[in-house]
């Protein structure tokens, strides 16, 4: 009797033992607003035109992402950790929407597939892919494997007022986002690579170096088949300094390589390169920020399509213990060797937030931005692309 009471305690504590080695944690995010976007052109000629959208089921999130995911570590021994992450978009949350067909409807015609995207959220309704790594951490850092963030991301995250979050007036706002469909959209990179190999080195003297790569080629030994070759490539780095109290300055680029066909160069081959410095400081009552952003897009022959040079400053403030308020703003010019046209890029955003608790926030967002023209080229048809939006919402974690 007392063997038997002694094996089933070796066995209880075995196998809490081995629990304690691995784990796995279930987290997501619901954020829903009431959001209106205004989006307006302005012709050469002086026409204006304006297209509005109001929805009271934003669930996409407009201070950021509604998601669901999963991510766990094992215990090797000696020091070495096993890590994955699976993270989802939850985009049609505001319907109830979860499921994807991939495709699209245009009037009149029949439906079209869509391509998963390199570098945004690979879906356009349902589940979209985010996170899909495994990784291996110890002394000698991280390594991961499978679709992560650009590793400049977090670059630009450290020099936005707005946390990156996903509303008009910001150089990190997007063309097509969860707060609206933002025509003056600039943003100077992608979010997510696939099929990315990262390492991360461990931090010393408070510097934390990144670098990424990913790549897919198709090819053929023979001549006849080289038209269907094709490469994609990114590659990214950045460097991190939190070495100074209340400081954390960042850089980091990244270059992405599309060519459509190995033996000629075409029109849509295209090289582009974005780089990007910021900065944030804690001032005590209000921490400052700052971004400072290049974004090159090239022909494969070398031409520059664009070239975006961008600014932004920003600060936040606790206004009490449960509000929060932010303001930023950005500048920048816009060029390009291959037409007469050059622009400039400007907007601002407000934001405020309500603590309910650690996890549930109520939040108001007001942002606008625009690109106006200074010269247009003969084929220009447009001298100003304007976007306006506000959101009202909760975001609520676990």
């Amino acid at each position: 009797m007392k063997k038997s009471l002694f094996a089933l305690a070796a066995v209880g504590a075995f196998a809490g033992a081995a629990q304690a080695q691995s784990s796995v944690t279930v987290y997501g995010n619901l954020d829903m607003s009431a959001t209106q976007v205004t989006n307006g052109t302005t012709a050469v000629g002086g026409t204006e035109t304006r297209y509005n959208t109001r929805t009271t089921g934003n669930g996409d999130g407009a201070l950021s992402t509604s998601v669901i995911g999963f991510r766990g570590t094992e215990d090797l021994g000696k020091g070495m950790r096993a890590t994955f992450r699976l993270e989802y978009d939850l985009v049609d949350v505001g319907t109830g929407g979860n499921g994807n067909t991939n495709q699209t409807t245009t009037a009149g015609a029949a439906d079209t597939t869509i391509a998963q995207n390199q570098t945004t959220t690979g879906v356009w309704n349902g589940f979209g892919a985010r996170y899909s790594f495994v990784g291996l951490e110890g002394d000698f850092g991280t390594v991961r494997l499978g679709r992560q963030e650009n590793t400049v991301h977090s670059v630009m995250t450290n020099g936005l007022a707005g946390a990156g979050n996903n509303s008009i007036g910001s150089i990190y706002s997007e063309g097509s986002n969860g707060a609206s469909e933002n025509r003056a959209q600039i943003r100077p990179y992608g979010v997510f690579v696939n099929r990315a190999i990262t390492y991360i080195a461990p931090t010393v003297s408070g510097f934390t170096v990144e670098a990424q790569t990913a790549n897919q080629t198709i090819s053929s030994d023979t001549t006849a088949a080289n038209a269907a070759n094709t490469s994609i490539s990114v590659t990214s780095g950045s460097v991190k300094f939190t070495g100074i109290k209340n400081l954390s300055v960042a850089y980091g680029m990244t270059m992405y390589d599309m060519n459509t066909a190995s033996t000629s160069v075409t029109t849509a081959d295209t090289k582009r390169r974005a780089q990007i410095a910021t900065a944030q400081y804690n001032f005590g009552p209000v921490v400052g920020f700052l971004a400072a952003a290049e974004n090159k897009i090239n022909t494969a022959a070398g031409a520059l399509t664009t070239k975006d040079t961008l600014y932004e400053f920003g600060l936040r403030a606790p206004l009490t213990p449960v509000i929060s308020a932010w303001a930023s703003g950005y500048t920048g010019t816009r060029a390009s060797d291959t037409a007469t046209s050059r622009a400039d890029l400007s907007g601002y955003q407000l934001g405020l937030t309500y603590a309910f608790s650690k996890r549930t926030s109520a939040y108001g967002i007001f942002g606008t931005q625009n690109i106006k023209a200074t010269e247009v080229s003969a084929a220009s048809s447009t001298s100003k692309v304007e976007s306006t939006g506000m959101a009202v919402g909760i975001r609520h974690t676990f």
